[in-house]
C-alpha cells in the first residue's frame, strides 16, 4: 500500500513539474515575442528611412544634371576669397570666362598669369572667375596661390565641388565660356595658351556684337511708319 502511494506521489510530482515547464516555456516565448516586436518595428523604420534617403539622393542626381553648351548657366552662390558672395548665373551684360583650378595643378599655375593679363585687358567687356574646387584643395594653399600670383580677378570657392561636377569634373583646368545672355558657349578641358584664351574671349565679344546688332522687328516697323507719315 505504501509502495502504491509513493508511486502515485511521484507520478503527481512529474505531472506538476511538466505542467510548470510548459507554462514557463510559454511565458518565455511570449516575452521573447514582445521583445522582438519593437526590434521589428525599429528595423522597419530604418528600412523606410534608408529607402527615403536613396530616393532623395536619386532626386538630387536628377537635378544636378550635367551642363552642356547651349544651356543657361545655373544660378549658384559661391563665396569669394574676398569675403563677398557671387551668383555665378546672375544676369549680366558681359561675357564670362570661368576657370576651374586647384593650387597643386601645375598647368593652372602656368595659366593664371595669362588670365590675369587678359582680365586686365578685357575687364570692361568680360568677367573672369577663377573657381577653386576646394573639395580637392586646402584653403591656406588657395590663399597662398592667389597672393603669390597677385590675381586681380575674383577667386571663388566651390567648396563641395558641386558646380565643377556639373561641368564634367574631369580635370584641371577646366574652362567655361559664357556669353552675355548667360548661355554656355563652350566647355574646354585642359590648359590653353594665351593666344587661344584671347581668341576665345574675342569670339565671345563677337557673338555679343552680333546679338547687339540684330534689328528689332517692332522698332523697325515703327520707324518705317514714321518715315511714311513724314513723307
Amino acid at each position: 500500500m505504501k509502495k502504491f502511494l509513493f508511486i502515485r506521489a511521484m507520478v503527481m510530482l512529474v505531472v506538476v513539474g511538466a505542467s510548470w515547464g510548459v507554462i514557463a516555456n510559454t511565458t518565455y516565448a511570449a516575452s521573447l515575442s514582445m521583445k522582438n516586436a519593437p526590434l521589428k518595428e525599429e528595423y522597419g523604420r530604418e528600412k523606410l528611412e534608408a529607402e527615403k534617403e536613396v530616393e532623395a539622393e536619386t532626386h538630387v542626381v536628377e537635378i544636378m544634371k550635367k551642363i552642356k553648351p547651349g544651356q543657361r548657366l545655373p544660378s549658384m552662390i559661391l563665396k569669394g576669397l574676398n569675403g563677398k558672395a557671387y551668383d555665378v548665373g546672375a544676369t549680366r551684360n558681359k561675357a564670362l570666362v570661368i576657370s576651374f583650378w586647384a593650387s597643386w595643378c601645375d598647368p593652372c599655375r602656368l595659366e593664371a598669369p595669362m588670365l590675369n593679363e587678359l582680365y586686365s585687358k578685357y575687364k570692361d567687356d568680360v568677367d573672369v572667375y577663377g573657381i577653386n574646387v576646394t573639395r580637392y584643395d586646402r584653403l591656406e594653399d588657395v590663399q597662398r596661390f592667389s597672393r603669390s600670383l597677385d590675381l586681380q580677378f575674383p577667386i571663388l570657392l566651390d567648396e563641395q565641388g558641386a558646380l565643377f561636377e556639373r561641368f564634367g569634373g574631369v580635370a584641371f583646368p577646366t574652362h567655361v565660356m559664357v556669353d552675355h545672355h548667360g548661355q554656355v558657349h563652350e566647355i574646354i578641358i585642359g590648359m590653353l595658351s594665351e593666344q587661344e584664351l584671347e581668341r576665345k574671349i574675342e569670339n565671345l565679344e563677337k557673338k555679343e556684337d552680333a546679338f547687339g546688332s540684330r534689328v528689332d522687328p517692332q522698332r523697325h516697323l515703327i520707324s518705317s511708319c514714321e518715315q511714311l507719315i513724314s513723307d
